[in-house]
């Protein structure tokens, strides 16, 4: 059978639909390769957030087509959707699919296979683009997951498509268009999929999660799946992505606060810390009310850690807006910042704002507030010694592994008793090296084996 081959480039949201993809293809009887390895076809889930994402794309195109030439190459994701001529009229690309076509993407090899095979091919280059307009689209491509598609102890279960916010620096709207939401019955029989495969913790995903169920006739909501995963799943542990500041109410909060099954992490991106630049963006809130949100949640939520995105340089960002954020990041003390610089992407109202801030102090930002964030993540990590956290082992060797706490933080291991990789463990902490903390097996017995949630 052909062999075939994945690179996932971008998102959460892009991994999950890697892995569906790759369901698809095993359900059809293809091989996987590795991406570095020699196959008959290599699939590239493309990112377009940044123009290093577009890079990065373009590259692994050429890489595969140069590893195999007679390989078949597909592009897919959100740079296929947004540029699909300009990538169709690469030498090295034989196939665009969009976005809302990934159910789609077995016929569109299979044809391709069968004509190379039949001797039909055309003399003249040309890519089949399988790509539509996605502003036309209103409803969620449900693709089944398929659990062996899935190569990590944890596993995504995308629940939501799209958004409507229409940030001025983000191209995301354009390429995977409006809220489309999974049928919360769909969502639970997934979960319950996973949960048979022996996966102990799914990650709830989506371009917009907290809007979830919006535009769905019963308006389920984030919080439902939730409460129904706890009630209609054996799954030990469930992780929200990323979600909006604004869209974590008392609900939420309630239903978080209802089960320790449920993660205390919550991914909130801020975007900026200055009012004048959140404003320019289009964000629909303060940095006075984010800060208030923060420490309200931090006040209701046990043992809450908070993670954000930021983006530095955006057009019109001061030294003194700069030094704003920081005070802003100061005050929050984020478990980690993932700080971007800003990315001009054409078609967004942000790329012709005046004031475009100069790659070289964009830079110098990023490494302040990476300092900065690793400042705060070893504080934050000092303080959790002494505490039992239930980690997730993702690799063990001998007696040592490696896996995340509930908090989102990654735990060396040590004194493992038997295999428990892919298993949930009690571990007391110790200490932090290398920003990671590290402990061992809390020593407790239940009928002489370690108790292995």
């Amino acid at each position: 059978m052909p062999t075939i081959a994945f690179a996932t480039l971008g998102c959460r949201v892009n991994q999950y639909d890697t892995d569906s993809m790759r369901g698809l293809f095993l359900a059809e009887g293809f091989t996987e390769a590795d991406f570095n390895d020699i196959a008959d076809v290599y699939v590239i889930n493309t990112c377009s957030v940044t123009q290093v994402g577009e890079k990065k794309s373009r590259q692994l195109m050429r890489r595969a087509k140069k590893r195999n030439p007679s390989c078949l190459v597909i592009v897919t994701g959100c740079y296929a959707q947004l540029q699909p001529e300009l990538i169709a009229a690469m030498d090295s690309v034989d196939a665009v699919v969009g976005t809302d076509e990934k159910k789609h993407i077995v016929a569109v090899v299979r044809r391709l296979l069968d004509d190379r095979q039949a001797g039909r091919e055309s003399a003249v280059k040309e890519a089949v683009v399988a790509v539509h307009n996605i502003m036309g689209h209103d409803d969620f491509e449900d693709i089944p997951l398929y659990p062996s598609a899935v190569e990590h102890t944890r596993a995504d279960l995308k629940i939501q498509e799209g958004c409507n916010n229409f940030c001025t620096y983000c191209i995301i709207p354009y390429t995977r268009g409006g809220l489309k939401s999974r049928q919360p019955d769909s969502v639970i029989a997934e979960a319950q999929r996973l949960s048979a495969a022996g996966f102990k913790e799914i990650v709830l995903t989506g371009i917009h999660l907290g809007a979830y169920g919006r535009e769905l006739p019963a308006r389920p909501t984030l919080a439902l799946i939730l409460r129904r995963l706890l009630a209609e799943t054996d799954i030990q542990r469930i992780r929200m992505g990323s979600v909006e500041s604004l869209e974590v109410d008392d609900e939420l909060i309630a239903v978080m606060n209802s089960s320790e099954r449920i993660c205390p992490h919550l991914h909130l991106p801020i975007q900026s810390g200055a009012d004048a630049i959140l404003k320019a963006m289009h964000r629909h809130y303060t940095k006075g009310e984010f800060v208030a949100l923060i420490e309200e949640l931090r006040r209701r939520i046990h043992g809450l850690t908070i993670s954000t995105d930021l983006i530095l340089g955006f057009p019109g960002e001061t030294e003194a807006l700069f030094a704003e954020t920081m005070e802003t990041l100061e005050r929050l003390r984020f478990s980690h910042i993932h700080a971007f610089p800003y990315s001009p992407r054409r078609g967004t109202p942000a790329a012709t704002m005046k004031d475009q801030v100069d790659t070289s102090v964009k830079k110098r930002r990023v490494e302040l507030v990476n300092a900065l964030s690793a400042r705060q993540k070893d504080e934050l990590l000092t303080s959790m010694v002494g505490q039992t956290v239930q980690v997730l082992l993702e690799t063990q060797t001998g007696r040592e592994g490696e896996g995340f706490s509930e908090q989102y933080e990654r735990v060396h291991v040590e004194q493992l008793a038997s295999p428990s990789q892919g298993c949930i463990v009690p571990v007391v902490l110790e200490g932090v090296h290398d920003h990671i903390l590290f402990g061992s097996i809390k020593e407790e017995t239940h009928n002489g084996r370690l108790p292995v949630l």
